[in-house]
């Protein structure tokens, strides 16, 4: 009979008006657990199958049938609905068909509401559904157990919502859900799989599945393969697993987490917000060779997480091609590594946490065979029981930065680093790292023997070549192992390696005597004599002198130490301070510096010793010099309070030497500080004149400061003015002194005026007698 006719309810088999919120789609009621025949879920879809209403089928469960049990199936072909195998042959989960199939013209859902379950019996080898046309929905149903995959999907536009396959009691069910050639735009919503045979969510061999979303998987006790498998040479693009948990860290048959299978190419994979923790097992596992991976985001992540549970590697071993990854915001703990042995391009590795790491093969993190264009920035390591920490490894690096991670506790029990460079290139960088190993921390294990910070064993083409790392600003603590018999930092490679500007903190093996180095526990040491940075010889400082602004020092080149070359002049420094025998804080560097130089850097430091490192015209970096431990404070300049014309006073430190210089710099005049802190030069200056003046306090001279002499004297003029000719009011060239009196100008003139007068008188008296 014909069950769909037009937009009507079907019920038992008898038709009954649509209502409005059925909308134009047919509906359809199940009302028996019978396996075939009106009323049953397998009529319903025969029905649906055959329908051709554009607006669909929807099939959902009489309220009657809820607690009455299992749809339950049995027998062979006779209660499948398909009987020939949907999967490619070859298959590792082909079948005998399916018990029900969707396949129709129109969209179909299925509400399992009200239905207690499906379970189906070992031998029928059949699939559960088969979902083989688009636009098909099933949503809420309480447990499917097929006797091979629970729902085979090769349709456009599947969800599945709210299902649960699972099969805790038997093998019968091999897979939750297989994605056949052809599936695309599936989603799967808060799936429940449990203990099938081979795998959760399975992408068939030589399939092609493209944009598929799982959101909210909870898997567990997969027993061979993986929660999500993705089998050999299929080609898969858009693929999420969000808000998903992987694995269970009480399962007895726990697996990987997502599985690569050989020659894979996946482009678009997903996995965010989830959990992987199946103890013993890979969070990604790669078998065998050729996979492709393209645009990989990895985010947010908790890999293992479980104290005594801890998973296998994070990414296991592999030697895939990835083109763009991002792995950021992860928490790997109790986990193994995170492992890269092909190609690496663009990819970024940031703000994750590593903690627990255990792995006796590979680091903690190891980038390989060839790595380009990769971050490793933000991210933290902490009780790390790895080869190393961070490795680069293979034929060669090109532009990777790792930076601003920190490294602490590294506990293997043999030569470890927290960052090694096996792979040269060109433009890498090591910087401003914190790497820290406290081997007075209780909790590490006795047996923790870390020596090298940073270790570089990458050969340039030559000596003069560079190798394609720098290594700079990072602080280190520690390391050097256990007897301090190593180096923090290691160049045991042929070629030029910039290291500068890294620090050492109070837990590093210091020293103060030249004669080490150049010694293998030294801050830096280059191994290869004449090789390694060519063994360039450091340049000292020495008659350091601290005025609370800047450090003052000689540059001077000493001998070179055995095995050391001359460092090609000019040079730079790179200047650091210690408290007292290390390096603890990157003041600069100065630039052009010839051998015998005085220079100066800005710091605020009145204690503490300087060390340098010089890197030479060529390009050579050296060893961390020595300190010179007679390093002095320079006083505070004295204070000029007054002057005169010849002479002047002040303050100072008491016993210091005054010394007064002239323009030129030549000494002119000297004085001590007294006792009460005053000093005085009553002569030997010149008036209204520039001088420079400094104390020296044991042997140590200040700063200088400038005065000028008070204005020169002054001869008295007329009116009361102070004209400098002579004669005039205040002068001393040869007029009287001033007694107080009266001004005689006046009277003088009056003087003058009689004798003028008198004269006048007598030439008249002449003319006359004549």
């Amino acid at each position: 009979m014909t069950w769909a006719v037009g937009a009507v309810t079907v019920l038992g088999g008898v038709l009954l008006p649509a209502t409005a919120a059925s909308a134009a789609e047919d509906v359809i009621t199940v009302t028996s657990l019978g396996l075939s025949g009106p009323g049953t879920l397998r009529g319903a879809l025969e029905a649906a199958n055959a329908s051709t209403n554009p607006d669909g089928v929807r099939i959902v469960f009489d309220a009657a049938l809820a607690g009455t049990g299992e749809l339950s199936l049995t027998g062979g072909s006779a209660n499948s609905m398909l009987t020939t195998d949907m999967t490619p042959p070859g298959s590792t989960w082909d079948t005998l068909g399916a018990r029900f199939l969707i396949d129709s013209e129109v969209p179909v859902s299925i509400d399992f509401t009200n239905l207690d379950g499906i379970t189906d019996i070992d031998g029928s080898f059949a699939a559960g559904i088969y979902v083989a046309s688009d636009d098909v929905s099933l949503s809420n149903l309480a447990n499917l157990r097929a006797a091979e995959s629970g729902i085979v999907i090769s349709g456009t536009g599947t969800t599945v919502t709210n299902v649960e396959l699972k099969d805790n009691e038997t093998n019968w069910q091999e897979v939750g859900v297989l994605l056949l050639d052809g599936a695309a735009d599936t989603t799967l919503t808060d799936l429940v799989i449990q203990s099938p045979l081979y795998g959760g969510i399975i992408v068939e061999h030589d399939a092609t599945v493209t944009n598929t979303v799982i959101d909210g998987l909870a898997s567990r006790g997969v027993e061979t393969y993986a929660h999500v498998f993705i089998d050999n040479d299929s080609t898969v693009t858009g693929f999420t697993v969000r808000n998903s948990v992987l694995g269970n860290p009480a399962e007895t048959s726990p697996t990987h987490g997502v599985w690569l299978d050989q020659n894979a190419t996946v482009t678009g994979l997903t996995v965010a917000d989830s959990t992987i923790q199946s103890p013993g097992k890979n969070g990604l596992f790669f078998d065998g060779a050729g996979q492709t991976l393209t645009d990989t985001s990895i985010t947010g992540t908790t890999f293992g997480g479980n104290e005594g549970k801890n998973i296998s590697r994070t990414i296991g071993n592999n030697t895939a091609d990835w083109n763009g990854l991002v792995f950021s915001g992860n928490d790997v703990s109790y986990a193994g590594s995170v492992v890269f042995g092909g190609t690496l391009t663009d990819a970024t590795f940031a703000d994750n946490s590593f903690t627990n790491i255990s792995d006796g093969v590979f680091a903690a993190l190891q980038l390989g065979d060839t790595t380009t264009n990769v971050d490793v920035t933000g991210n933290t390591f902490d009780v790390i029981w790895a080869v190393d920490t961070i490795r680069v490894q293979g034929a060669g690096a090109t532009d990777v930065v790792i930076a601003d991670n920190t490294i602490e506790n590294l506990t293997a029990d043999i030569s470890r680093s927290a960052i090694r460079i096996d792979a040269p290139g060109t433009g890498n960088i090591v910087q401003n790292n914190t790497l820290i190993q406290d081997l007075t921390d209780e909790t590490l294990p006795a047996t923790v023997d870390n020596h090298w910070a940073i270790y570089n064993s990458a050969n340039a083409a030559s000596a003069d070549a560079p190798v394609g790392w720098s290594i700079i600003g990072n602080s280190i603590d520690g390391f050097g192992g256990r007897d301090r018999s190593q180096a923090p930092i290691v160049h045991n490679a042929i070629g030029t390696l910039p290291v500068i500007g890294n620090t050492f903190g109070a837990n590093t093996r210091g020293g103060t005597d030249p004669v080490i180095e150049e010694s293998g526990f030294w801050f830096l040491w280059n191994v290869g004599d004449s090789v390694s940075n060519n063994t360039v010889q450091t340049f000292r400082p020495e008659t350091v002198r601290y005025d609370g602004a800047t450090a003052t020092f000689t540059a001077v080149q000493p001998a070179n130490l055995i095995g050391n070359n001359t460092a090609a002049a000019p040079v730079t420094l790179h200047v650091y301070w210690t408290a007292a025998d290390n390096a603890e804080e990157y003041l600069g560097e100065i630039t052009g510096v010839a051998p015998g130089a005085s220079v100066s850097i800005p710091t605020t430091h009145t204690t503490g010793f300087l060390r340098v490192q010089t890197v030479d015209a060529n390009g050579f970096t050296s060893q961390y010099s020595s300190i010179d431990e007679d390093t002095a404070v320079v006083p505070a300049a004295p204070a000029v309070t007054g002057t005169t014309p010849t002479g002047a006073t002040g303050t100072g430190t008491s016993g210091a030497t005054i010394t007064v210089r002239n323009t030129k710099g030549d000494v002119v005049a000297t004085a001590v500080v007294g006792e009460n802190g005053a000093w005085s030069l009553t002569s030997g200056l010149t008036c209204n004149t520039q001088y420079f003046v400094d104390q020296t306090v044991d042997g140590v001279e200040s700063a200088t400061i400038p005065f000028t002499t008070a204005a020169c004297p002054t001869t008295p003029g007329t009116g009361g003015g102070t004209t400098g000719g002579a004669g005039g009011k205040g002068s001393t060239g040869g007029s009287l002194a001033n007694t107080g009196g009266a001004d005689l100008t006046g009277v003088a003139l009056g003087a003058m005026a009689v004798l003028l007068l008198g004269g006048s008188m007598l030439v008249r008296a002449r003319r006359r007698r004549a």
